[in-house]
């Protein structure tokens, strides 16, 4: 995909045509899928036995206290140059609604309520198409255009997440509404946050994300009077909290650092690794069968995403991945 000229929301040109900057985002956007990969199949069971609406929120203030000191420790100089505004104040709020507190309430509810009535598998797939939709959104806002190749991946990337969620019939419900809508605002909200890394450093924008996200979820949890069911967290549920929570800064961390180097459309695309990840995490456990089809969409969505990235960008990654391990090659 390629950026045009920054206007509006459109974000620098230098921010995405730099090779080694790329080659470095690529990296960091690789390590959130494989994150991401980890993180769904370990919120599967972080959840059971506790209300959705009280682990995300308790779960997602933990992740802005582990913000914290890595917005203290490189946002501090830029801050000083460039320090934040109203404007920005006001779109690192939006940020965190739109990204850190409505749809994660959304999310986990129509999980809940597809899984209830047979449809988890359609949702599941509806939520695969967040790259989709980010794309959209980079077009119209970033003026990120798709070439050819682009379109080939994506459709690549979407015959492997079918292959792989084994999805046999489509069983639309009330479920499948919320994931997808709590799928746009993601999209919307890594639109947004993609424009506001032009400005801002990484780890202000993660913290925007997770702490107004928080303190909004913290809001609606006092609202809807569920402030009490955090109090009857076991022990074991809070040692969930603390894996998930890790997860998520890890994960927030490192997409807002990629992000800022890579455009929308193929970072998003990458992140689509990450249900490979969740599928041999399940088979490992016996949770999941290892068959023929599934096999062949993981490698359906490798493909895909090698196909978006292209090979010039593997070989950026590749480079800097060579010169920070110190290794020496041959000349080509």
């Amino acid at each position: 995909m390629g950026v045009g000229p920054s206007r509006g929301l459109a974000v620098r040109p230098a921010m995405t045509t730099d090779r080694q900057a790329v080659g470095t985002g690529l990296l960091l956007v690789l390590v959130t899928a494989l994150v991401s990969g980890l993180s769904t199949f370990v919120n599967i069971y972080a959840v059971k036995g506790t209300s959705s609406d009280a682990f995300v929120t308790v779960r997602n203030l933990v992740v802005a206290a582990m913000i914290l000191p890595m917005f203290a420790l490189t946002a501090g100089r830029r801050l000083r140059r460039s320090p934040i505004g109203r404007t920005d104040l006001l779109r690192l709020g939006l940020i965190g609604l739109l990204g850190g507190a409505i749809p994660f309430l959304l999310f986990f509810h129509g999980l809940q309520l597809a899984a209830a009535q047979h449809g988890g598998t359609t949702a599941s797939f509806f939520y695969r198409t967040l790259f989709l939709l980010a794309a959209v959104f980079a077009w119209v806002f970033l003026r990120e255009r798709p070439n050819a190749r682009y379109v080939a991946g994506a459709v690549v990337l979407l015959a492997g997440s079918y292959l792989l969620l084994s999805l046999n019939s489509a069983v639309l419900t009330d479920g499948t509404v919320y994931v997808l809508a709590a799928t746009v605002l993601w999209a919307a909200e890594y639109t947004l946050s993609k424009a506001t890394l032009s400005r801002l450093a990484p780890s202000t924008v993660a913290l925007g994300r997770m702490g107004f996200g928080g303190l909004f979820l913290a809001a609606y949890l006092g609202v809807t009077a569920q402030w009490g069911l955090v109090g009857r967290f076991s022990y074991g549920q809070w040692e969930w909290v603390g894996i998930s929570a890790a997860l998520l800064a890890a994960f927030v961390a490192t997409w807002y650092a990629g992000l800022a180097r890579v455009e929308l459309g193929v970072a998003t695309s990458v992140l689509v690794l990450g249900y490979p990840v969740t599928w041999l995490l399940f088979v490992a456990v016996g949770a999941a069968t290892f068959s023929t089809e599934e096999a062949a969409g993981a490698v359906a969505v490798l493909a895909g995403v090698g196909l978006v990235v292209g090979l010039s960008r593997l070989r950026a990654s590749w480079a800097w991945l060579r010169r920070a391990k110190g290794l020496r090659g041959s000349p080509d």
